[in-house]
Formats: C-alpha cells, structure tokens, sequence
C-alpha cells in the first residue's frame, strides 16, 4: 500500500476533482484506473481488516490467562514460579511497572504504523487512539501480572517485526522492492537515478 501511495493519491484527488466539476464519467474512470492498478499489484486495503480475525485468539489467550490466575489448582506453580519482582503471577503487579511498560509499547505500537499517519482516517481519530494505550494502563494495573506478562510479549514482537520491517537491509534480505514496476514511485527513483549518474 506505502509503495502504491502516490499512484493511489494522485487518482484519488483526480478522482474528487472530476467530481466537484460535475464530470461523473471521469470520476469513476479514476476510480476504476485505481482498482486497477490495486489489482495488478495485488493491493486491497480491506486486507488490513483481517487483523480483526486476531481478537479470537486474544481472547482465547486471554481467558487462558484468567483462568490460570484464579483457579490456582489449575497450575499451582501460578503462586510462586513467577521471575524477577512478580513471583505470585496471579497478583496485580505491585510495583505498576508492567501495565506501564505494556501501555507505552502499545503507543509506540500505535505511532511507528505508517498508515496512522498517512490514511486520512486515522489522522482525524490519531489523537483519541493515542489516548486509548495510556488509558488502558489503570485498567491493566488490576489485572493479574500474567496477564500483563502476555500483553507485554505480545506488544513487544510485534514492535519488533515492524521496526525489521522497515530496515532497508531487512526488506532487501526478503525480497521487497523498493518500488512497484510501472508506478509513480519507479518513474521518480529512476529519475533521481538517472540525475545522478549524470552528475
């Protein structure tokens, strides 16, 4: 979608200007120019929605989680095989440094996706969502620290596989062009490759 980004804007504001000048045909010309450029490249931004199928588990894990923490004769060693400063992981965590901990990675989780800053959608919720993580911190202090244990691995990864993600050396290791063939994007790297092999 971010390699397609200029493609999509500039058909998308013709598109708009079409019609605001009454010109419907030209309009949904645009609009079908960039299916099918979508199409081509194998672009649907709905796939993003796709991450909603990931509550289940969440929450799966999460009923996980809870049970473990409060049916001790489940696990027993819930009581007393915890690590560092939380030994009891059924316990909120004392000292509130893992909700603090989860509620910021969430927020960088939040800040470093590209499209939160970029989709006109999120921009006009950005600065309401950017409250969400830190309102959850109170919220996640009274939950068991196992819990917040899982919250935190989970928030961590996913931290992580982003930042790998937008290492150059990464996205080159895995085969991830810089640009798309036949896209704006290309038609501008060429050019600026083409200004400094003449310098």
């Amino acid at each position: 979608m971010q390699l397609l980004k200029p493609d999509t804007e500039e058909m998308m504001a013709a598109a708009k200007r079409y019609q605001g000048q009454g010109n419907a045909e030209a309009a949904k010309m645009e609009r079908n120019k960039l299916k099918n450029v979508r199409k081509i490249h194998g672009v649907y931004p709905l796939i993003g929605m796709v991450n909603i199928a990931q509550m289940p588990m969440h929450m799966v894990y999460i009923s996980m989680t809870n049970r473990l923490a409060y049916n001790f004769e489940v696990n027993p060693a819930i009581l007393n095989e915890g690590m560092l400063w939380f030994k009891d992981l059924s316990q909120p965590d004392p000292t509130g440094i893992l909700p603090i901990l989860g509620g910021i990675v969430s927020l960088m989780n939040f800040l470093t996706t590209r499209t939160a800053g970029s989709d006109s959608r999120f921009r006009k919720f950005r600065k309401f969502i950017i409250v969400m993580p830190l309102l959850a911190i109170p919220i996640q202090m009274t939950f068991p620290v196992a819990f917040n244990v899982y919250w935190l691995t989970t928030s961590s990864i996913q931290l992580a596989v982003m930042a790998m993600f937008r290492s150059d050396r990464f996205r080159g290791y895995m085969g991830i062009p810089e640009y798309l063939p036949g896209t704006k994007l290309e038609r501008i790297n060429t050019k600026k490759a083409a200004v400094s092999i003449d310098n």
